[in-house]
């Protein structure tokens, strides 16, 4: 028994897209290995730091995955073209289905066109400060902060770009090193803190003289590279009083970022000795 093969009507759909699926799959394989490449020789620089290592990883990648989504519009371009009008509806359907999605590739478009910050910075966002590990098309990855300091918590945040568009984002990036920080101490009111300004003085100077050259350069670098004028680099000691009436120091400096905990207890646990000698003195005085 034969059977003539010549008057099948074998469909050719296959055949006819072949060459596409060819293309594809080698521009996904020649991306892959391009990739892979990229971050070999990436991570052969060692004596570039960390975070500049892992922005350039991360902008390899992005780039490559741009160039992929282009290449497979390109490649597919006459067959979805076909289908345009046809998909009409169902585009509208597919835009209200992903409207989370398409805000956060706009707000990754929005984060580059605005250079608003890179890998490797530290910000602050929808309330959440740390430094940016990661940034993908719709998402970015943040290593949080402790509050009102800057050491690593060791948790991570996984923010949708979408929040780029409600919430103002503020880069910490130019304080990296040196910061404005302040801090207060607070008394009774039957210590005459006044009468102790120098001695406070002497205290903020002898933890903060070390560091205060430094901070000035630091302070016209930031100045320059800015086009702004920021504070004086001087420490600041203010008095005023709590809703309780109480008397409070607030001392200001602009220091190391890592040194900032640091300098704070250890003028902080000064000032507090003097208040505490400062009261003995009254109590001994009131029972003369």
């Amino acid at each position: 028994m034969t059977f003539d093969l010549s008057s099948w009507n074998v469909p050719l759909a296959l055949g006819a897209a072949s060459p596409d699926l060819v293309a594809s799959a080698l521009l996904i394989l020649v991306l892959w290995i391009a990739r892979t490449i990229l971050v070999k020789l990436i991570r052969m620089r060692t004596s570039l730091p960390p975070h500049v290592l892992r922005r350039w990883i991360a902008t390899s990648r992005n780039v490559l995955l741009f160039l992929l989504l282009l290449g497979l519009v390109l490649i597919w371009a006459p067959q979805l073209r076909t289908f345009a009008l046809s998909l009409a509806a169902v585009a509208v359907a597919l835009v209200v289905a992903t409207k989370e999605m398409i805000l956060c590739v706009s707000g990754s478009l929005m984060r580059s066109s605005t250079r608003a910050f890179t890998v490797g910075d530290w910000i602050e966002v929808y309330g959440v400060r740390g430094e940016v590990v990661d940034h993908t098309l719709l998402a970015t990855t943040i290593q949080e902060f402790q509050p009102s300091s800057f050491h690593y918590t060791g948790r991570t945040a996984v923010l949708p770009n979408s929040v780029f568009f409600t919430s103002p984002i503020r880069n910490l990036s130019v304080l990296r090193d040196y910061t404005f920080h302040s801090f207060a101490v607070t008394a009774e009111p039957d210590v005459d803190l006044l009468d102790r300004d120098a001695e406070i003085a002497t205290i903020v100077d002898r933890h903060y003289g070390a560091h205060r050259e430094e901070a000035a350069r630091v302070n016209a670098r930031i100045e320059r590279r800015s086009g702004v004028d920021i504070l004086e680099p001087d420490s600041r000691i203010r008095f005023s009083t709590t809703d309780l009436g109480k008397q409070r120091v607030t001392v200001s400096l602009f220091c190391p970022t890592r040194q900032a905990d640091v300098l704070e207890d250890a003028i902080t646990r000064e000032i507090m000795t003097l208040i505490r000698f400062a009261e003995k003195q009254g109590s001994s005085a009131d029972r003369s």
